[in-house]
């Protein structure tokens, strides 16, 4: 499917993946949203220039080659000065979140990172956290379900300090979540904040569960 169009522009029930999660930032009050875009970004620039809707202004991060979900988050944090705290979050999971609340524990914790989570019973293919109250205390990239006793997922959903940046590796591409989030939350104040819900689109499997549950919800989730 992916051959064709990039994942986010895949459609889930007529509207593309990417459409879901810009509403929900929008819905959150978001006003200015960075894409930050790899392949094929022609495709997703060309859908936005047909998006004949008001809402949030939007602005484009073409990366020449492919960095990783580290380095693509440190290069669109770089055109992105004048904030003090910044969301990031995935185009290709539809969810529901309050981005307001988790930000205010992120602010009144002081926190580096705010992760969003959910609940899962089948964790293959997510990161998995421990956690003690608020606090992340270890962070696995996509454990072997078996080794791992926590069913708390990494929703793909972030509240970012400005100081992140200063703590990132120091190579030009890598994974923000095995090469950073696992060591940092053994060193820095890494927070996770529960969302209402989220559907992945990992594999058709998960494709066909995601057209069956939004249309279940009426397009909603």
């Amino acid at each position: 499917m992916t051959f064709e169009v990039p994942k986010p522009l895949i459609k889930i029930n007529g509207k593309p993946l990417i459409e879901y999660a810009l509403e929900e930032l929008e819905r959150n009050g978001i006003k200015n949203i960075y894409l930050s875009l790899g392949y094929k970004s022609n495709k997703i620039i060309d859908y936005f220039n047909k998006r004949h809707k008001f809402g949030a202004r939007t602005e484009f991060i073409i990366e020449s080659k492919p960095l990783g979900t580290g380095g693509a988050i440190r290069y669109a944090m770089s055109k992105m000065q004048r904030y003090e705290d910044v969301a990031v979050v995935y185009a290709d999971t539809v969810y529901r979140f309050d981005l307001g609340q988790m930000h205010t524990l992120h602010r009144a914790r002081n926190a580096l990172v705010t992760i969003g989570t959910a609940e899962m019973e089948d964790i293959r293919g997510f990161g998995v956290l421990e956690t003690a109250d608020s606090r992340v205390v270890n962070f696995v990239e996509k454990p072997d379900p078996k080794s791992v006793q926590s069913r708390t997922v990494n929703a793909g959903v972030y509240i970012l300090s400005r100081r992140v940046q200063e703590k990132l590796p120091k190579s030009e591409a890598f994974s923000f979540e095995k090469d950073f989030l696992s060591k940092a939350c053994k060193e820095e104040n890494i927070l996770h904040f529960p969302i209402e819900r989220f559907i992945t689109v990992n594999n058709i499997e998960q494709y066909k569960i995601a057209k069956n549950m939004l249309k279940f919800a009426g397009g909603e989730i």
